[in-house]
């Protein structure tokens, strides 16, 4: 977008014409004064400042790179980082026009948590900011700038977001797959170990899974019951904890599928011997492995983009922008 104001037009004219003066350094060079690359409503970006910007942010790409072939990657990048930085302008104006700011205790707070989290000491600080080629002040600025835009963010984005359960529910039924999580059950289980292919030992131990049935329904505690019966369940009561319901003996699934929770099995056999079981508690697999709070963030970070995108582009069409690669 074009500079309407035409005062402001000449003076950035003026600002352009200036900044690709040549001025002699010696008699056999010239060096190329700092130009303005761009300006965003009353903000000018200048081509040292977007240098700085891509040797910074995009280190990784410019690694091992020296001479030409540097300065071609670099110009290759400045357009993309030009936009990030007209991004960062408008939004940075949009903070001030609501009359957020960054207070001298938060910079020092923030400052502070930074050399706390990687053990650094003032000078270990200035060292490290130095092989970044960025000065202290240079620093805080930045950091100034970023606690800025997470307040304007926030303020415009992120606390205008609600993520309803419907809609968590509803995703939920649409990519179950690929969460891979089952519902989880809380039982306690009352085991027999015997062969039932042993006549006797079948015998005995039906007789025994019925007594124990019978004092159940009567209504005495299932646990109390399984310590009277099992030895080795004294210290649990039976109680298995919560399981993954596909992680159970098919007949143990078979079992409790029909029942509602607090209810009891009749005796059934399996490899293992004769159980009775109790379904204490069900976790939907949504409630499940933090399924829930996985697809809110999903969902969330969706939102976020889209409603920011939409915000940025608003902010562009109402700003005006002059950029001068």
């Amino acid at each position: 977008m074009i500079i309407q104001n035409e005062p402001m037009r000449k003076l950035i004219s003026v600002l352009i014409q200036c900044s690709i003066i040549a001025v002699c350094c010696s008699s056999h060079a010239a060096v190329l004064l700092d130009r303005v690359v761009a300006v965003v409503n009353d903000d000018v970006i200048t081509w040292s400042e977007l240098r700085k910007n891509i040797e910074l942010d995009a280190g990784e790409q410019l690694k091992g790179l020296e001479g030409e072939a540097r300065e071609k990657k670099i110009s290759e990048l400045e357009k993309v980082f030009l936009e990030g930085l007209i991004d960062l302008k408008l939004q940075l104006q949009q903070a001030r026009m609501n009359g957020f700011d960054v207070r001298d205790s938060e910079l020092d707070s923030a400052v502070a948590d930074i050399k706390r989290k990687y053990n650094l000491t003032d000078n270990d600080l200035a060292k490290t900011l130095e092989k970044e080629g960025l000065t202290m002040e240079e620093y805080r600025t930045q950091m100034q700038e970023q606690i800025l835009l997470a307040k304007i963010v926030n303020y415009e984005i992120r606390d205008k977001i609600l993520v309803k359960d419907k809609e968590i529910q509803e995703y939920y039924s649409a990519n179950e797959k690929e969460y891979g999580t089952e519902k989880k059950v809380r039982i306690r289980q009352l085991l027999f170990a015997a062969n039932r292919d042993d006549a006797g030992q079948k015998t005995e131990t039906e007789a025994m899974a019925e007594e124990a049935i019978k004092r159940i329904d009567k209504g005495e505690d299932f646990a109390k019951v399984t310590d009277m019966f099992v030895e080795e369940n004294k210290a649990s009561g039976g109680d298995l904890g919560y399981v993954s319901f596909g992680g159970l003996l098919k007949e143990i699934q078979d079992a409790i599928a029909p029942l509602q929770e607090g209810e009891v099995s009749r005796p059934f056999w399996s490899s293992a011997g004769l159980h009775i079981v109790k379904l204490e508690d069900t976790v939907p697999a949504l409630e499940a492995e933090g399924v829930r709070n996985r697809i809110k963030e999903t969902l969330f970070q969706k939102a976020f983009r889209s409603k920011y995108e939409d915000w940025l582009k608003t902010l562009r069409e109402k700003a005006s922008i002059e950029m001068n690669l």
